[in-house]
């Protein structure tokens, strides 16, 4: 993860700490993880996660025991 006072690698500008919503999709299945500490770009939104948060996502994921559901609407592109 990049560290405070580091430059975005996309637009050079400088990264923020935050929490942010953090989203997956595997198998099929869309999962939210929220309040993920992330390293983030002021300017252009660029997320950064340390491997240690990303170690801690994949094993909340893994585990499967979500705090609520929610149901979501789907639709196909074009729209007609």
């Amino acid at each position: 993860m990049t560290k405070e006072g580091k430059k975005c690698s996309i637009c050079g500008a400088k990264l923020i700490t935050k929490t942010i919503k953090y989203t997956q999709e595997l198998d099929g299945k869309i999962y939210v993880v929220e309040n993920v500490p992330a390293q983030v770009c002021f300017q252009c939104g660029e997320v950064y996660l340390s491997p240690d948060t990303v170690d801690a996502l994949q094993k909340i994921i893994n585990k499967g025991k979500a705090k609520e559901v929610i149901s979501v609407p789907v639709y196909r592109f074009p729209a007609l």
